[in-house]
């Protein structure tokens, strides 16, 4: 008995203080051929069904999701501003590995900048980024280290290594905006250092090494210590290396990357569960009519 007071009150008081900050629908309900969606002035994660006469009803999206009135579906929060509707509905969530019952959750930086859990209603399936990229939550995506913004996964920690440029911008680079550095460890890798020193993660295509003096990548015999690179791999490594997302496949391509400034190859973008986002609306569909929220569901 006890346990259902308390239940009972702290649902009052989540029902009191989601009542102070409740907002307006962003437009006024008007009566139409299909039941169209409107969002919240103030809640992200709430919407009104809007039915044929007119009439509104109030809606929630899953936890974990919040509502977009650019597509007028439930979708994660990394695709969607929020900015101007902050509120959103307490956690459901009583998984410790999920902060609600939906959503990317980056693992704690002492124990993996590449790792994190995709929660789908409150169940956490574990997740990694490839090599040499992190989970960025605010993108949804694995990206290079120095395009997120969890500063205690810098590039040269996550990497292990330090560009010798660092802290110097008016360096002298041997590729124009970038430099080229072998891996210590693997002949087929190999880091660019950019302008303002932050590492990045490249490499050869299978087959191939990286060449310390030429800065590209170079058929094994001429590259002295890394003439038996391949000799006995497997078929089974040779094909994981061939099919390594971080694999770039020429140092050529490194100067395209560090132009760019933009995630390449290595960043895997993270679907938002088993159901793809719509596409736009062309100003014409728009007027005509609005597209359901849709249910995200695991396959």
């Amino acid at each position: 008995m006890t346990q259902l007071k308390v239940l009972a009150s702290f649902t009052l008081l989540v029902a009191v203080l989601l009542a102070g900050v409740s907002g307006d629908p962003l437009e006024k309900c008007q009566p139409r051929n299909e039941t169209y969606n409107i969002g919240d002035s103030k809640q992200c994660d709430k919407y009104y069904l809007c039915g044929p006469t007119g009439k509104m009803v109030e809606a929630m999206c899953d936890d974990g999701f919040v509502f977009s009135v650019e597509y007028y579906v439930c979708d994660y929060p990394h695709n969607v501003d929020c900015a101007a509707r902050p509120v959103l509905q307490p956690s459901q969530s009583t998984n410790p590995r999920c902060a609600r019952l939906n959503g990317f959750y980056p693992f704690p930086a002492n124990e993996s900048c590449q790792k994190f859990h995709h929660c789908l209603q409150g169940e956490a399936y574990e997740k990694s980024c490839p090599e040499g990229v992190i989970f960025d939550d605010t993108r949804g995506a694995c990206v290079h280290p120095d395009l997120a913004g969890r500063k205690e996964c810098s590039a040269s920690k996550v990497l292990g290594f330090i560009c010798p440029n660092a802290g110097n911008k008016f360096a002298k680079l041997k590729f124009g905006n970038h430099d080229r550095h072998p891996h210590p460890e693997d002949c087929q890798m190999f880091f660019t250092c950019s302008q303002d020193g932050h590492p990045r993660l490249a490499g050869c295509s299978v087959g191939k090494v990286f060449n310390p003096k030429t800065g590209k990548c170079s058929m094994p015999s001429l590259v002295p210590h890394c003439a038996d690179w391949y000799k006995n791999k497997t078929e089974e490594e040779l094909r994981l290396m061939d099919s390594d997302p971080d694999n770039d496949g020429d140092a050529e391509d490194a100067e395209n990357a560090q132009k760019s400034q933009q995630p390449e190859a290595p960043a895997q973008p993270v679907k938002a569960a088993s159901t793809p986002r719509p596409a736009p609306a062309g100003p014409s569909q728009a007027k005509q009519g609005r597209r359901p929220v849709r249910s995200y569901t695991s396959n």
